[in-house]
């Protein structure tokens, strides 16, 4: 096990093998879940700093991961929102055991929980695995952040902007698309596609 001291000063050092380097242009905000043991140049295979990153567990969305966004769309005016989760989702084990169990956590994990049962409830999907709920819950992300952003949503009605929702295999490392809002799929008029 690391101490805190050696974490940091493995960061320091990897900060400064970087040095001079000048980032990319944002091509993409991904909104992912804060556990994906993969960073998201990774997942995507890009350069460092062609995605702004943004993460919470289970996807709880509130005024932080909203500004946040706001800024990557308005001010950076990147395309493309991707709301990544993961079929491995310590989240979504924990609100598909709520909805077997009918028993709730306590704390700060209660919120994500409740907001994945409401996605499976809204979606109308079978809760009968983390993969379906997950998948529930990643569309409902990209409804939310339409929802209750009218930066987002003008920036798609316009189609300045899309969201794609996915999610990330934990095994094969595919990704797996769900929903898209906007200009994304292949026929640009299409505002909502269904997968």
């Amino acid at each position: 096990m690391t101490t805190p001291l050696l974490a940091w000063e493995q960061l320091r050092a990897g900060n400064r093998s970087l040095f001079g380097q000048l980032p990319n242009q944002p091509i993409a905000a991904v909104f992912r879940c804060s556990d994906i043991h993969f960073s998201n140049e990774e997942v995507f295979s890009q350069p460092s700093g062609s995605l702004i990153d943004i993460s919470t567990w289970g996807h709880l969305l509130d005024t932080s991961v909203l500004g946040s966004i706001e800024y990557a769309v308005e001010t950076l005016e990147v395309p493309l929102i991707v709301a990544l989760g993961h079929d491995d989702c310590p989240a979504m084990h924990a609100a598909l055991r709520a909805w077997e169990t009918a028993e709730m956590p306590d704390g700060a994990m209660r919120p994500a929980v409740e907001h994945a049962l409401l996605s499976v409830v809204s979606r109308g999907t079978p809760a009968d695995s983390v993969e379906s709920v997950a998948a529930a819950h990643i569309v409902e992300t990209g409804v939310a952040l339409m929802q209750r952003s009218p930066v987002i949503s003008s920036r798609i009605d316009t189609q300045a902007c899309g969201i794609v929702c996915a999610t990330y295999g934990s095994v094969d490392r595919q990704i797996r698309v769900h929903a898209t809002f906007g200009a994304v799929a292949d026929n640009t008029d299409t505002l909502v596609e269904l997968v």
